[in-house]
C-alpha cells in the first residue's frame, strides 16, 4: 500500500493512495498508524474503498511529525569515485543526521538562502523503519522496515568548501530536504535492489543508476547505525546516492531559481520539487 500524509479542508490526515486521489484511513496520522503492535499488519487489512477518496489540497511529507532523518554518504562507488578525486575517501558509509526544519514534502519549494549558495541534488532511495530498532544483526534488520520513500538530499556545496567538515550547514537548510511523495509498504517492493533511481533537472536527466549499485545493502546500514543509536517508528534512514550530482561535473551545474529537479525511484515515487529565491532583488 502507497499512505501519503495530506492537508484538506483545514486538517492533515493519512490517506492511501488511488491514482491522484486518497482514500481516509483509519488512523488519522503516522504516529496513530505506529503506535500500534504491527503496523504492518494493520495495513493489510485495511481495504480502501474508491467510493471514499478525496482529492487533497495538498501533500506533505510522509513522516512522524520531528522523525529523525539519517542520511548515507557513500554507498555507491561512482559517487564514492567522484569525491575521492577532491580528497573525500570512502571507507564506511557516512551517516548525517538532518534537522527537522530541512524537511519539506513533494511541490513544495526549495528555498536557495542566498546568491553564493551552491545548491545540489541527491536522489536517495529511503528506509521507514517501523519497530523501535537498537542493536539490530543482519537477520532480523528488515524485520524492522515498514516500507520506502523517496529523500532529495539538497546540499549548499560552498559551505564545504569553506569547512571540509561543518556538515550541519551543508546538508541542512531550511527547505533543503525534499521527502515523498508517499511511503510504499515493504510488502509493495519484492526486491529493494533492482529499482532504477535518477533525477531529472528541468526534464535532463542528471543521476541515473540502479539501487543494486549500492556498496553495504540496507541490513548493513541499519546494523551500523543501531549499534550506537535506536531507531524509532517513523524514522527514514537514506541510502546514498549514484553519480552525477552537480557538484562533481565538469563544469559544477548548480540548481538556480526557476529550476525543477525531480527525484525518482522505480515503484516507490517520483519527487518533484521547484526553486526559488531565498533573497530579494531590491
Amino acid at each position: 500500500m502507497r499512505l501519503a500524509r495530506y492537508h484538506l479542508d483545514g486538517r492533515d490526515r493519512l490517506g492511501a493512495v488511488l491514482d491522484d486521489t486518497v482514500v481516509p484511513t483509519p488512523w488519522p496520522d503516522f504516529e496513530s498508524l505506529f503506535a500500534l503492535d504491527d503496523p504492518l499488519a494493520a495495513v493489510r487489512t485495511f481495504s480502501p474503498d474508491p467510493a471514499d477518496a478525496v482529492t487533497p489540497d495538498r501533500l506533505l511529507p510522509p513522516l512522524v511529525r520531528r522523525a529523525q532523518v539519517i542520511g548515507t554518504g557513500g554507498n555507491y562507488a561512482d559517487h564514492a569515485a567522484e569525491a575521492a578525486r577532491v580528497g573525500m575517501e570512502v571507507i564506511d558509509p557516512i551517516f548525517i543526521p538532518f534537522l527537522s526544519s530541512a524537511v519539506i514534502g513533494p511541490d513544495d519549494n526549495i528555498v536557495i538562502p542566498h546568491p553564493d549558495t551552491k545548491t545540489d541534488y541527491e536522489v536517495e532511495f529511503s528506509v521507514v523503519i517501523g519497530r523501535t530498532a537498537r542493536r539490530l544483526t543482519l537477520e532480523n534488520a528488515m524485520d524492522h522496515v515498514f516500507g520506502y520513500t523517496v529523500v532529495n538530499d539538497i546540499s549548499a556545496r560552498e559551505v564545504m568548501e569553506r569547512v571540509k567538515f561543518q556538515v550541519m550547514l551543508l546538508k541542512s537548510p531550511d527547505t533543503f530536504l525534499p521527502v515523498g511523495p508517499h511511503v510504499v509498504t515493504v510488502d509493495e517492493v519484492p526486491d529493494p535492489y533492482r529499482l532504477g533511481i535518477a533525477t531529472y533537472l528541468n526534464g535532463e536527466v542528471r543521476q541515473k543508476s540502479n539501487t543494486g549499485a549500492m556498496t553495504w545493502r540496507i541490513p548493513e546500514l541499519l546494523v551500523k547505525i543501531t549499534h550506537y543509536c535506536t531507531l524509532r517508528p517513523g524514522d527514514v534512514v537514506t541510502t546514498g546516492t549514484p553519480g552525477g550530482v552537480g557538484y562533481f561535473r565538469e563544469p559544477p551545474e548548480f540548481l538556480r531559481p526557476g529550476d525543477t529537479i525531480v527525484a525518482e525511484v522505480e515503484g516507490v515515487g517520483r519527487l518533484s520539487n521547484d526553486l526559488v529565491a531565498g533573497w530579494s532583488d531590491g
